[in-house]
């Protein structure tokens, strides 16, 4: 086993074990947040690999949130079923908003993006009777019972969002080691050569997108079960650029950089909350700091601390 593998089992049992030694509410709630955030945001930087750029990522988020209260509140699902369901649910949205919108690149792409987030907050917010408008749909039920467990407290969602990062972490790590990441690599370098070795291009980033979309629904889902709540107010823009922020400030070379910079920027403003409506200010600061110092994210930070040592010595 290489050191890395060695390092991610050490973290992942360190976490499993968390709550056995310290169940305090609040660092449980900023752990079960970084999980909700990073289980998105690394649906962020996979279609960030294929060289797009998304700033409705947050929309997803709510397609699944709202698809899960609906399907669990006036359909009557289990929560169970209504997870993965959010997923598939924001996986077919983005297959529809996507296949004629991928082939447009750049910045371009980026606004349409904007644009989608926008119309989803729109068309919640202007249809009250059945997606609760500006005033979202409270009382949403948490998970029922797993084999006996009541998600009464903290804990059980602890475990539940570990267990759907792990997966998440797991699928976005197995798709960097594997030829079809080697093939969004590609198409991330330069679109026009990995077309001419035959790549298709287009099916590449659908499938990028679609995925990295599906867990934007999981975590939407998860969102709206843990808070009880559903709002247009959880999924602006604003949510949609931190995505992405938390991408670049962790790191986009790795698929730990997203749960990186998910953990350092949910920290943050909980250590400000008396500064809450600076925190975009806040957000920008962090994100200058981190692209002028360090350009990789703040995964890179120990390769450059132990090249500084190196010169010292």
């Amino acid at each position: 086993m290489g050191k890395r593998k060695l390092g991610y089992l050490i973290l992942f049992i360190l976490l499993a074990a968390f709550p056995i030694f310290n169940q305090d509410p609040f660092i449980l709630h900023i752990l079960i947040t970084t999980g909700i955030w990073a289980t998105s945001v690394w649906g962020v930087r996979l279609i960030m690999s294929t060289g797009q750029l998304t700033l409705g990522h947050a929309a997803y988020m709510a397609v699944g949130a709202y698809a899960s209260a609906l399907l669990v509140m006036k359909a009557g699902f289990s929560f169970w079923l209504a997870l993965p369901l959010a997923g598939l649910i924001a996986a077919l949205v983005a297959l529809l908003i996507g296949y004629p919108t991928l082939r447009i690149k750049g910045v371009y792409f980026a606004i349409i993006t904007f644009a989608f987030a926008e119309i989803v907050r729109l068309i919640i917010v202007n249809w009250p009777g059945f997606l609760g408008g500006s005033g979202g749909i409270p009382g949403i039920p948490s998970p029922s019972p797993f084999f006996s467990i009541p998600f009464s407290g903290r804990v059980p969602f602890y475990y539940l969002i570990l267990f759907i990062s792990l997966v998440t972490f797991l699928v976005m790590r197995g798709i960097d080691k594997s030829r079809i990441g080697k093939i969004f690599s590609a198409i991330h370098e330069s679109d026009d050569l990995s077309q001419s070795f035959g790549i298709n291009i287009m099916k590449y980033k659908l499938i990028a997108f679609c995925l990295g979309c599906f867990f934007a629904g999981l975590s939407g889902s998860f969102y709206v079960h843990y808070y009880n709540f559903a709002s247009p107010e959880f999924f602006t823009i604003w949510q949609s650029v931190y995505c992405l922020l938390f991408v670049i400030v962790g790191g986009v070379g790795g698929v730990f950089g997203p749960l990186l910079g998910s953990f350092f920027m949910t920290l943050v403003p909980e250590f400000l909350r008396e500064t809450k409506e600076y925190e975009p200010v806040i957000y920008a600061v962090i994100l200058i700091l981190v692209m002028f110092l360090l350009p990789g994210g703040l995964i890179t930070l120990p390769a450059r601390l132990g090249r500084k040592k190196g010169h010292k010595e």
